[in-house]
């Protein structure tokens, strides 16, 4: 697996090689959402109430930024999402969520 933005993913994927896309998680307190964003997926920026609904809009929303972003990227090849939520302070105890999923 290669990470999408690093020198030669283009071509990585051109030869089959699956994509990682990292996507950051972060809970506003104040608007009592979570936003996610990517450095890897220009344009990625979504807020939901929920883990899951961001998940879910992350899902619908990255093959079409995909196929914006990076026209020159070979679309059949497996790209992964990593979705990282930055830990959290619940009553003195750090929790840090990690996930994967694949978009095709």
């Amino acid at each position: 697996m290669y990470r999408l933005g690093w020198p030669f993913s283009a071509l990585f994927s051109k030869i089959g090689i699956p994509l990682l896309i990292k996507v950051e998680i972060i809970h506003d307190d104040e608007a009592n959402v979570y936003v996610a964003t990517s450095s890897d997926l220009k344009g990625l920026v979504v807020e939901a109430e929920t883990l899951d609904e961001l998940e879910k809009e992350v899902l619908d929303l990255a093959p079409q930024l995909l196929e914006l972003d990076t026209p020159k990227l070979h679309t059949k090849t497996a790209t992964y999402l990593s979705f990282i939520q930055h830990p959290i302070t619940l009553k003195n105890r750090s929790k840090s969520n990690y996930s994967s999923t694949v978009i095709n």
